[in-house]
């Protein structure tokens, strides 16, 4: 459920509106698009503490660490079971252009549950784009779970000095195994417009800051004790027309750029091959301080901060993770191949 604020223009004799772009449903994800994101090191701490109007945000210096390409999988080819829920002529409501794999939410623990899939199932007209719903495949069942609130993400079309207030909520029951209910809220502001500079060029974008808060309320059977996990978490999101997925998305938790992913729209974006990757996984991850952390062959190694500065290196297949560390996201390197994220608690 949305709350939709008017439309606030600062500075509008000042700022032509010509130089603002709008974003429409249309510079939504599209089906069958493959969209070359990446997720990256941070090395400007400051940029999602710029906002305003004709405002530019210079992340040309991002680290790339690996591929994440994302596919938006069109609703015709849902499941039958997902079909009759999200793909119906006689439910609007939920009526959604696509779906994404994604990953279980991480609740910091391993259900013991062999899951085949979880897809979040989207929509992109009407005045918001939203999550309606989910699906979760697990030992040869298909189950569709629709919202009972509606997850609304940003409002569309979307401009400057816009803001939105969403609800959302959802229980999933796997009756014996598990039972996970979310609730949540969000606040989003259109709070900047002008240039966002990636290692690829330039781009003409709208950036939104949500700030987000959520329950998860969990039982696991074989636990016997049900228990809830509290999060908060700011994003910050540049908007461009036509590229589908947000150009440079940044996650903060506990005041500390944790993730950022960003659209590489070079020809080659230079990210480590497969082989590389496979040999560098390492665990546990996440990591505390004073344990170690190990992956799965003898490297050249080197890990750098969010700020892009070398704090360790050796040539090992593992390392202990000093205390001194400040907890956050790192990038582990093989030096001159591929980097994966290290959370360090």
């Amino acid at each position: 459920m949305r709350r939709i604020l008017p439309f606030l223009f600062a500075c509008i004799c000042a700022a032509p509106a010509f130089s603002q772009i709008t974003i429409t449903s249309d510079d939504m994800p599209q089906p069958d698009v493959t969209y070359p994101l990446v997720t990256a090191a941070i090395t400007d701490m400051s940029l999602g503490e710029q906002a305003g109007a004709d405002v530019t945000w210079d992340a040309s210096d991002l680290i790339p660490l690996t591929d994440a390409p994302l596919t938006p999988v069109d609703i015709n080819d849902a499941s039958i079971s997902a079909a009759l829920v999200f793909n119906s002529p006689f439910n609007s409501t939920y009526q959604c252009d696509f779906f994404l794999p994604t990953e279980f939410p991480d609740l910091g623990m391993d259900f013991g549950i062999p899951l085949d899939g979880f897809n979040n199932f989207y929509q992109t007209d009407g005045d918001a784009y939203a999550i309606a719903g989910v699906g979760l495949s697990a030992m040869g069942f298909d189950l569709p779970v629709t919202y009972d609130d509606i997850d609304e993400i940003i409002p569309l079309p979307m401009e400057y000095g816009a803001t939105l207030t969403s609800t959302a909520a959802f229980q999933l029951d796997l009756t014996g195994i598990l039972s996970y209910g979310l609730d949540q809220e969000r606040e989003v502001e259109v709070d900047g417009w002008g240039t966002l500079i990636l290692p690829s060029g330039s781009y003409d974008v709208l950036r939104t800051r949500t700030y987000l808060t959520a329950t998860d309320d969990v039982f696991i059977e074989q636990l016997g004790e049900p228990f809830s996990i509290d999060r908060e978490q700011v994003t910050y999101q540049w908007w461009g027309t036509d590229m589908g997925f947000p150009l440079l998305e940044i996650t903060e938790i506990f005041g500390l750029p944790l993730t950022a992913t960003y659209q590489d729209l070079t020809s080659s974006n230079g990210v480590s091959t497969l082989t590389e990757q496979a040999a560098l996984l390492p665990f546990p991850n996440p990591v505390n301080r004073g344990e170690s952390v190990q992956w799965n062959e003898s490297l050249v190694w080197e890990l750098y901060d969010g700020t892009g500065r070398l704090v360790l290196a050796g040539q090992s297949s593992g390392f202990v993770v000093p205390t001194q560390l400040v907890p956050g996201a790192y990038a582990l390197r093989v030096r001159g191949g591929s980097a994966v994220q290290v959370l360090v608690r």
